[in-house]
């Protein structure tokens, strides 16, 4: 159930330390520095109601970015992106039993796996026979179509798990198998539908301990025409319908006037069913050429898409750290004040961590390069978003405990 958004035009001033001493190069301990302005913070109080609530219910962020939310450069243990660190953060400041924060699921995360990740050095499944990349379908538009005979297989360390799939006109079953066998209630899922095609979502008993083989096929014979199309899996660790959940609906290289111009993009992530949508974007309209008036026409159709397709809640849009000089763009800066001023529309607030979070730079060890954080930068973006996204006697308590200042 999605916990409509409040209205308030305050501002919360977070009070971040740099924490020096790692060595490792994974940016263990550290956070960022300085203060960010949180515009119109009381729109997120139906996402901390949800946070307190997550014993009971789950408290979904998804999150609608590009490469520096997908975790582009990172290849494995996906746990060190920003997303799933977030998620950790989270669940640790909730205090609710039984929601694990170590590694788990696919590669080290348990957020959700997209059938097709867009970033190059991300672990895909294993894909075997003719399929087809999906881009408009599933969240993050990272769908796989499948011709008749070919299958996706996630090996994940998970006791159960979501399958997304996208129904069709005449689109072909899908067979789901665990382990080499199909569950009596996977032998032949159908996603054939007229006239409204979605996404939709199979979800397993409990398998047991894992790892598990989660395999989708396509079963028909090769002289079929059906194809059908698998968007995404999402494993759980006895944490389902309860915890907080940090969903990645992020792609590597989307930019907002392509979300707002595709509107499937935009439902499938929706179908997620979020008590806060988080939209860190920009980086790519600005690097296409994009003005930054034009920008913030792109937010503003993305913002009404999304309460015209039924989406009350919190919408935070983040402004990014300042990307490394590129001569002949708009400032960044620029930017961050489009979105700044989007917390005009009801249900929208805004955070700048541009001021908190070191520009990017390739000689830096928390850049890869002038854009995409490395292993060592994602903490400092996890630590600025978990004191933000904490329900605020969380964040009071846990401040008085460690005796850091109060960032109110």
């Amino acid at each position: 159930m999605t916990r409509r958004a409040g209205a308030g035009a305050s501002a919360l001033v977070l009070g971040l330390t740099l924490l020096a001493g790692c060595t490792d190069g994974t940016g263990e301990g550290e956070s960022a520095t300085g203060t960010a302005a949180v515009e119109s913070r009381a729109v997120l109080d139906p996402w901390f109601g949800a946070v307190r609530d997550s014993d009971d219910e789950p408290a979904r962020a998804v999150v609608l970015g590009d490469s520096v939310s997908e975790g582009y450069g990172l290849s494995d243990h996906l746990e060190r992106r920003w997303v799933d660190r977030l998620q950790a953060g989270l669940r640790g400041r909730a205090g609710v039993a039984g929601c694990p924060t170590s590694p788990g699921g696919w590669h080290g995360t348990t957020s959700l796996v997209p059938a097709d990740y867009r970033a190059p050095t991300l672990p895909d499944p294993v894909v075997s026979g003719r399929t087809l990349s999906a881009p408009t379908l599933g969240p993050g538009g990272r769908g796989l179509t499948l011709a008749p005979g070919a299958s996706v297989t996630w090996t994940v360390a998970a006791s159960s798990v979501d399958v997304g799939y996208r129904t069709r006109f005449a689109g072909g079953p899908l067979r789901i198998e665990v382990d080499g066998q199909p569950p009596g209630d996977a032998i032949a899922v159908s996603t054939d539908t007229d006239p409204e095609a979605e996404r939709k979502v199979w979800s397993s008993g409990d398998l047991g301990p894992g790892p598990h083989a989660i395999t989708v096929r396509n079963p028909l014979p090769p002289s079929s025409t059906k194809w059908t199309t698998v968007t995404d899996l999402t494993p759980y660790r006895g944490d389902r319908g309860r915890c907080v959940h940090v969903l990645d609906a992020s792609r590597s290289g989307v930019a907002a006037r392509t979300i707002a111009q595709t509107p499937t993009y935009l439902r499938d992530t929706l179908s997620l069913d979020p008590d806060l949508l988080l939209v860190p974007l920009g980086f790519n309209d600005r690097r296409a050429g994009t003005g930054p008036e034009e920008f913030g026409r792109s937010l503003d159709q993305l913002i009404q898409q999304a309460r015209g397709m039924g989406y009350e809640g919190p919408i935070l849009l983040v402004g990014w750290f300042t990307p490394a000089p590129d001569p002949g763009r708009e400032p960044w800066a620029d930017y961050l004040r489009q979105m700044q001023e989007r917390t005009e529309h009801a249900g929208v607030s805004y955070v700048d961590l541009s001021v908190v979070l070191p520009q990017a730079d390739p000689s830096s060890r928390y850049y890869l390069d002038g854009l995409h954080p490395s292993a060592a930068g994602q903490p400092l973006i996890a630590s600025s978003l978990v004191d933000l996204l904490a329900p605020r006697d969380e964040v009071e308590e846990t401040s008085a405990t460690t005796g850091s200042a109060d960032p109110s």
